[in-house]
């Protein structure tokens, strides 16, 4: 099921959906007329990074930009009718996309390119990476034990799907690994998690930051096995990455975020926009929440977006070649 619809909450109300944020509700937001405002469409739902990045990000923007920004959700077609929306759009800068970079990779087709129809105006995250995870009273210890259980028997995976950002991990693992796991799909990672803690399934694909999450508010913990990005998690100093266990570093991958245009908007808005967002950099209240929040938030230009396509495009065509 898809809709749209604008979103007039104020920060506060927006971050509330997760228990993450609760402590951050500590200020709220203004209504914007429809008729004057930058629109921000994020293609996926309450409580998703993304719709907690556009939360996060909404009132300093608007405040660089000295206007109002509203936020909208475009849901359907895992994160694509949002970004054709924008691609279909004036391109005077007044319908923004924010959307996963990874997604944008993953979901374009040669008949439907997407990327090529849309102008970076800035990255707004650093990576996060995913994670391989099982329950905690798991007979599976670690990766060598993994390995172990997977080649003995058929291991079912709880997981949002090969062609997803967090799925892509547990792909990348059968095709480098040689082994084969009888996927389990949900809807999300919060749907993983729950696999995982009603023993449903063996092993579940998250986001890392999710993991942390839970971890640091549940009695029944995950236990994390290997993770995506190029090094380990600070907070996982412990855990092997996929590309050091599989010995090549082009594996890496994380989810960043970015905010992009109509490919036609002229380049006097483009830069308009990325100014204010790089203004955000010395924003004292937004970096406040999204520490809060355990959302990675980072400022940098276009080119910055630039570099991660071309990594995640690379970390793609590995499991189509």
């Amino acid at each position: 099921m898809t809709y749209h619809r604008r979103m007039k909450l104020g920060r506060r109300d927006a971050l509330r959906v997760t228990a993450a944020m609760a402590a951050a509700a500590s200020f709220g937001g203004r209504p914007h007329a429809a008729t004057d405002a930058v629109r921000l469409i994020c293609g996926f739902g309450v409580g998703n990074p993304t719709d907690l990045c556009a939360q996060l990000i909404q009132d300093g923007f608007s405040t660089a930009l000295n206007e109002p920004v509203e936020f909208d959700y475009t849901l359907g077609q895992a994160g694509r009718r949002a970004a054709l929306e924008v691609i279909n759009a004036a391109p005077d800068g007044r319908l923004l996309l924010i959307a996963e970079i990874l997604n944008l990779v993953l979901q374009e087709t040669p008949a439907e390119p997407l990327l090529s129809r849309l102008q970076p105006i800035a990255k707004v995250t650093r990576g996060f990476s995913t994670a391989l995870a099982v329950n905690e009273y798991s007979d599976i210890k670690d990766w060598p034990g993994l390995l172990a259980a997977a080649r003995a028997g058929r291991l079912k995976a709880a997981t949002t799907g090969r062609d997803s950002t967090i799925g892509l991990l547990l792909a990348l693992v059968e095709r480098r690994m040689n082994l084969s796991f009888e996927a389990v799909e949900v809807a999300g990672t919060n749907a993983a998690v729950d696999m995982l803690l009603t023993r449903r399934t063996d092993i579940a694909v998250v986001d890392t930051r999710t993991a942390l999450l839970h971890n640091g508010r549940n009695r029944t913990k995950l236990r994390v096995l290997a993770t995506s990005g190029a090094r380990r998690s600070a907070q996982l100093p412990e855990v092997p990455t996929l590309a050091e266990l599989a010995g090549d570093p082009k594996l890496a991958y994380t989810i960043s975020f970015g905010v992009f245009a109509p490919a036609a908007t002229p380049s006097p808005v483009a830069n308009r926009l990325t100014t204010a967002l790089l203004g955000l950099r010395n924003d004292k209240s937004v970096q406040t929440q999204a520490r809060l929040a355990n959302i990675p938030l980072q400022f940098d230009g276009p080119a910055a977006v630039a570099e991660a396509v071309a990594r995640d495009r690379r970390v793609a065509a590995d499991i189509s070649g």
